[in-house]
């Protein structure tokens, strides 16, 4: 029964002071007189199938990230993850059409925009013959309102 300090048990073992410090808080390691028994030691770590399951379910202070802004791995995974899920969720909607390139929306907008800008400004052109020969106002408004109807007929048509 040789009792040494923790910090040599840690190099006999090849582990850091801080897992042994672990192995110590979670019992099972014993300390006589403030020294480790390393055959004691060894046989009650190999009674632990797995001890750094113990070690690593201890979610203490000096495990978590020091740097400010930084994330531990689960976190990042996590993200990581969900981040992958609105992808693949987005990539569906594309594909079965329910989801449409914004750009391409627009261009298209501006397309039918410009289309009917062009053809309500070329009713001045085509009617202007035929208005300056009216007298009657109600007739204007009635042949005005007719080339407007008919112009955009012609749009809503053409967009089918």
């Amino acid at each position: 029964m040789a009792l040494i300090s923790q910090a040599e048990f840690a190099r006999q073992q090849g582990f850091t002071r801080g897992y042994v410090t672990k192995l110590i808080k979670k019992g099972i390691v014993k300390l006589k007189n403030g020294k480790v028994d390393s055959v004691q030691a060894q046989q009650a770590m190999k009674a632990n199938a797995d001890p750094v399951t113990l070690i690593r379910s201890d979610q203490s202070a000096d495990l978590s990230p020091t740097q400010p802004g930084a994330v531990d791995f689960v976190t990042a995974r996590t993200m990581r993850e969900a981040f992958k899920a609105k992808m693949a969720k987005l990539e569906y909607e594309e594909k079965s059409g329910t989801l449409t390139d914004a750009a391409k929306v627009k261009q298209d907008a501006f397309k039918a925009g410009r289309i009917i800008r062009d053809e309500l400004l070329a009713i001045p052109d085509r009617m202007a013959d035929v208005l300056a020969a009216e007298d009657n106002p109600y007739e204007v408004t009635k042949l005005l309102r007719e080339e407007i109807e008919q112009a955009l007929s012609a749009l809503i048509s053409r967009t089918k």
